[in-house]
């Protein structure tokens, strides 16, 4: 497991898959320089570098990056659960100790209500903006209610402006944030759904890398053209997957995508 040394963590690179784990995509706000990688989370920040042995994460929150990586879950566990299926041996094995990340709720529901219908890098630079306007530090829902939309489009939220003003003033006026912690998973991705912008697969992605609900399957383009059997429907094709995976989905959801999707189509 990992070690903590005033504002250092030690991981061992058989528990954390650095490049999995950040350009898997669950995470907008990293950047990758000179081998080693930035993390921002809230107003929270890392640098990650990877030696013979360890990850070493370098940060004034500890805590907060401890609890970030999900460091206390035994990664082996869920390996050795999931190599029970043929599918998912040779992304085990190339890249099995990729972690599902716990991020903050309001900044995960904005950041994927940014990446309907967008690509990775616009994702980002549009994400970046907004923190800007904050000093660096992902805003709260009160004040990007107050946003007004032209300053949303400037950022180039585009036709997502409206989506992000509203679903922030639902978060800053009612206890949405609070009641999605707690509900049962059917009840939270509801919850999620009553959000403008936020469709199922948001809603999946939101409970995945927000909330921890690693019993849900994200499925998006990729998936519906890769797994889909015969004319099964999208939502027939995503209860499939979970019933299969059971309470590993997400984590199998990752490693199928990263895999496949990612790594290999990088060569």
């Amino acid at each position: 497991m990992y070690t903590t040394e005033q504002n250092k963590i030690y991981v061992p690179i058989s528990e954390l898959d650095v490049r999995a784990t950040l350009e898997c995509g669950q995470l907008f706000r990293f950047e990758k320089t000179d081998g080693h990688y930035t993390v921002k989370s809230g107003e929270h920040v890392c640098t990650i570098e990877t030696t013979d042995d360890n990850v070493v994460i370098t940060t004034q929150s500890v805590g907060f990056f401890v609890n970030f990586f999900d460091l206390e879950r035994d990664i082996g566990r869920i390996k050795r659960e999931l190599a029970r299926f043929p599918e998912l041996i040779a992304p085990i094995e190339c890249c099995g100790s990729l972690r599902i990340l716990h991020q903050p709720l309001f900044e995960t529901i904005i950041s994927f209500i940014i990446s309907a219908n967008n690509n990775i890098p616009r994702i980002k630079t549009i994400i970046n903006r907004l923190c800007a306007t904050n000093a660096d530090v992902f805003p709260s829902p009160a004040q990007i209610a107050e946003m007004p939309i032209r300053m949303l489009d400037a950022l180039g939220c585009g036709y997502r402006s409206q989506y992000i003003q509203t679903s922030a003033k639902i978060c800053a006026e009612t206890d949405i944030l609070d009641r999605l912690k707690f509900a049962p998973t059917p009840e939270a991705q509801q919850l999620l759904i009553s959000l403008p912008g936020v469709g199922q697969k948001i809603a999946d992605c939101v409970s995945l890398f927000a909330l921890g609900r690693f019993e849900v399957f994200p499925v998006d383009t990729w998936i519906i053209k890769t797994l889909r059997v015969g004319n099964e429907t999208e939502t027939r094709l995503r209860a499939r997957l979970m019933e299969t995976y059971g309470m590993n989905a997400g984590y199998a959801q990752q490693l199928i995508y990263y895999y496949n999707a990612i790594l290999r189509m990088k060569g």
